[in-house]
């Protein structure tokens, strides 16, 4: 029996999982509130083990694991910083921003955003940038059509397809509680897969000899565990301050909309330390799945597409069930970040834009049931038109998922943490000083970064090439941007006074 044989009876029984978290999702869905956020439901090591999934990805598991087929070790350097960066910023805003945003009744990061620092206009503009989440979506989507492609042997426009619907067969109706609910359960397969690997890796599997420097020694030159920088070549690992700067990077990685708003389904404020712990020491753990690709490119597999490596890995490895079963995992992975994507896309316009912004503005009560029903309906109908544009958008098949799906991520960043973490750990944060901050951000990362992307100009090596690099300089530069924004205007406007303090923190 083949691998697709074998993995389209895995798939089934995925898909008959996965909705039947939908169904859950749906009896606990009560109105817009519970269908966005899912507040208060969750403990933190459930939840801990969904924020992995959610952060860990399509990149994590194609992506990277596709650089390190083309780089070899040095690719090491993205998938290990990046947790660090990652839950390094979690740390700092989780615990403040769940006991704030219950207080405020928050419920997503832009919406935090305007709450937080009494401005309407703040969180309007800080909604339109989260769309930038879109290309996050696209890159997720890709990554789930190549595996389509690769595992079942149909076409990559079908297999896009096909996830598109399953996704939207379970989020349409149980919103944030089925997100949250599948993606622990999806990050379970993650840890799986990840401990696969790296025995793979650590036996030396399929290449003369025996362990790590057997298949070290597999490698070509450029590619072994002694070079570290590409000065001429790759962009990501041009020199060591770009290196750094990837690091920096992911600092700000937890304001995206579809990560931040995860903490408002924490039980309390004291569930964050689990949370924590849980999601970082997991999200560590995946993150050497960048092995399949160096473990592949010794062996010479040949997947066609470099972020197709680990199901081609997979195939070349495992009998046919065993392979099947492992890329089916790698597919919920995908999955587990398209989900929460979706529903933050389908939020951004159904509560920061329509419910806050719009209603308001009419001098018509944000809070009414009336506006309630109108939000939830509008967030389930935006689940199926952001789902139904992003397939669109890639249609045809994007280069390299990993920094493709950056020129989105880069500008949130760049925009929203420097307001974010000044916000909720400054009282003398201001809201011109979160604007000047936002737009400074954005402005010096599109200027670096997404001008040289959509051929404005050439821009300057490795920033025209390097988004992560790019955002760095664009993330200090609205930390400033809001410092000095609010030094200025501070006897003016200051943030609302519900940031919780240390004495809040140990009162909940």
């Amino acid at each position: 029996m083949s691998v697709a044989f074998w993995g389209w009876i895995f798939l089934a029984a995925y898909v008959a999982v996965m909705f039947y978290f939908g169904y859950v999702g749906l009896r606990r869905t009560t109105n817009a509130d519970s269908y966005a956020t899912a507040r208060g439901s969750y403990s933190g090591p459930l939840l801990g083990l969904s924020f992995m999934a959610m952060i860990a990805s399509g990149s994590t598991f194609m992506g990277m694991p596709g650089i390190a087929y083309e780089s070899g070790f040095k690719a090491a350097y993205y998938p290990l910083l990046y947790p660090v960066g990652a839950y390094i910023g979690v740390m700092i805003v989780a615990r403040r921003m769940k006991g704030s945003g219950d207080r405020m009744g928050s419920i997503s990061v832009p919406d935090f955003l305007g709450d937080l620092f009494r401005s309407p206009i703040l969180r309007a503009l800080a909604a339109l940038l989260s769309l930038f989440l879109i290309y996050y979506l696209m890159a997720q989507l890709a990554a789930s059509g190549q595996m389509f492609e690769t595992l079942f042997g149909i076409s990559y426009q079908w297999g896009i397809t096909i996830a598109m619907l399953i996704i939207l067969g379970y989020m349409f109706f149980g919103g944030t509680h089925s997100d949250i609910v599948t993606d622990a359960v999806q990050g379970i397969f993650m840890l799986v897969i990840a401990v696969m690997v790296i025995g793979g890796f650590l036996i030396g599997f399929g290449v003369d000899g025996f362990g790590p420097g057997a298949v070290n020694a597999a490698l070509a030159e450029n590619m072994r565990w002694d070079v570290h920088t590409d000065p001429t070549g790759d962009s990501t690992f041009a020199n060591w301050w770009v290196i750094v700067l990837l690091l920096v990077a992911h600092l700000g990685f937890v304001v995206q909309p579809h990560l931040g708003n995860k903490f408002f389904a924490l039980r309390g404020t004291a569930q964050v330390r689990w949370f924590v712990v849980t999601s970082s020491l997991a999200g560590f753990t995946v993150s050497f799945l960048f092995l399949g690709g160096v473990l592949a490119r010794a062996i010479g597999v040949n997947p066609g597409h470099s972020d197709a490596v680990m199901p081609a890995l997979f195939i070349e490895m495992a009998p046919a069930w065993l392979a099947a079963l492992l890329s089916v995992a790698i597919l919920s992975a995908i999955v587990s970040s398209s989900d929460g994507l979706l529903m933050s896309i389908s939020q951004i316009f159904a509560n920061d834009l329509y419910r806050k912004t719009w209603v308001p503005w009419r001098g018509q009560d944000p809070d009414s049931p009336a506006v309630d029903r109108r939000s939830l309906l509008i967030g389930r109908a935006g689940v199926l038109v952001a789902g139904a544009i992003a397939v669109a958008a890639v249609w045809t098949p994007p280069e390299l998922l990993a920094v493709w799906m950056w020129v989105g991520v880069g500008g949130m960043i760049s925009s929203l943490t420097g307001p974010l973490f000044l916000g909720v750990w400054w009282r003398g944060a201001t809201a011109p000083g979160a604007l000047t901050g936002m737009l400074s951000g954005f402005g010096i990362y599109a200027a670096l970064h997404l001008g040289p992307q959509f051929g404005l100009y050439a821009g300057a090596f490795p920033w025209n090439d390097n988004p992560f690099a790019a955002t760095a300089i664009g993330m200090v530069t609205g930390l400033l941007g809001t410092c000095v924004g609010s030094v200025l205007t501070n006897n003016r406007t200051r943030t609302t006074n519900d940031v919780e303090t240390p004495e809040h923190s140990r009162e909940a």
